[in-house]
């Protein structure tokens, strides 16, 4: 598969499809049939590179774009396009792109495994219920913050605090953390719009009657660090006050704490308040690479640890969210390293991956080399030797 510059796509049935997860491009053996939803996008200055009549990779040409699928959650990349940049191409926007060809029969497939069931698209309209919250509660600058996300970013957490059910959000304007760099996003475009983080600073207050009005209205859960927040332990006290009200007022439901790990003693004080999950989300459990991608601030990977130790100690339930990118979190190193840490963790944690939006190409550049085992037989390893955990995406 590839694009032409005006965005057309196209089969290329003189050429095999090819794909990367190492320092070179191969055949794309393995691939799943394009989910619904996923969108295509073209590498832009970026030439596609196929298998040609000897079986050896080959570009296209400059004219002939690789073209990249993007999925939605529930599935992971094993495989990244393929492609021969120009020499002046612009840094790609940080993306989870996936290598995306086509069967025998020109169907569409896509470098992925599913981990769990496509989530269905809620598209209901919350307009009705976004206006009379307001016109009930014209004070709470969250709800004005998250009227503003669910109408105009789409943002499913800021919408679900409005109808009453699943997860809702509860941004308090912390300040972000980490440093990465330009090329990387440490969440997807979706989960992070508004792209310029909110410039608001909520009450605890504001924030405590948020969150008890959606655990009541039968929510079942709300969040810290959602969407487009930075690190809520930079806000401990404003995170204890609200997670303790709404704990004392509602039974029901799960307040989680979305965060970088960045202070054990934060995160404890977050657990006496009445916490019931912590996400830790990572891109390495591997030092060296975790603060190559995320460049943290004032804290630094030890720290990360000791969160985790201190909430396996609490017997705080917890997520890792690993972002993946295939040609870095397959290596065996990598791997090794993950599963390390995750022996450290009590049995019932939870592992989500995700993959990690960056541009991909950027990344690997700097991550110098290194051997690949290929993102099927990482999971295949986990699934063995952190049989402990449970899998999920």
């Amino acid at each position: 598969m590839h694009s032409d510059r005006s965005g057309r796509v196209f089969v290329a049935d003189d050429y095999g499809a090819t794909a990367l997860d190492g320092p070179a491009p191969a055949g794309l053996e393995r691939a799943i049939p394009l989910p619904a939803g996923a969108q295509l996008v073209p590498l832009v200055d970026r030439a596609a590179v196929g298998l040609d009549r000897r079986a050896q990779p080959r570009s296209l040409g400059p004219a002939r774009w690789a073209l990249a699928a993007l999925l939605r959650p529930g599935h992971v990349r094993t495989h990244l396009p393929s492609v021969e940049a120009a020499a002046d191409a612009a840094p790609l926007e940080p993306l989870a792109y996936a290598a995306v060809a086509a069967d025998p029969h020109g169907e569409l497939v896509v470098a992925a495994v599913a981990l769990a069931p496509a989530s269905s698209v809620d598209g209901s309209d919350p307009s009705a219920a976004i206006n009379a919250r307001l016109r009930a509660e014209p004070s709470n600058r969250l709800l004005r913050q998250l009227a503003r996300c669910a109408k105009e970013y789409g943002c499913a957490a800021a919408r679900n605090t409005f109808l009453g059910r699943s997860e809702g959000a509860l941004p308090l304007g912390a300040p972000a953390n980490d440093e990465a760099a330009p090329t990387v996003a440490l969440r997807r475009r979706d989960e992070r719009a508004p792209l310029d983080p909110i410039a608001l600073r909520v009450t605890a207050d504001d924030a405590a009657a948020v969150a008890i009005a959606h655990l009541s209205a039968g929510g079942t859960s709300v969040s810290f660090g959602h969407a487009c927040e930075g690190e809520p332990l930079e806000r401990i006290r404003d995170v204890a006050d609200v997670a303790a009200k709404a704990r004392g007022a509602v039974s029901s439901g799960e307040i989680v704490l979305r965060t970088s790990g960045s202070s054990a003693a934060a995160l404890g004080r977050a657990a006496d308040a009445g916490i019931d999950r912590v996400v830790i989300r990572l891109a390495s459990a591997h030092g060296p690479t975790y603060e190559r991608i995320h460049r943290p601030t004032a804290y630094r990977w030890t720290d990360v640890r000791a969160a985790l130790r201190e909430a396996a100690a609490r017997r705080l339930p917890i997520t890792i969210e690993l972002l993946a990118l295939p040609g870095l979190t397959d290596r065996d190193g990598e791997a090794s390293a993950l599963i390390a840490l995750l022996g450290e963790l009590p049995p019932g944690t939870e592992l989500r991956i995700a993959d990690l939006a960056a541009d991909p190409y950027a990344v690997l550049a700097r991550a110098g080399d290194g051997t690949t085992v290929g993102i099927d037989r990482m999971l295949d390893r986990l699934r063995r030797d952190a049989a402990h955990v449970r899998l999920a995406a």
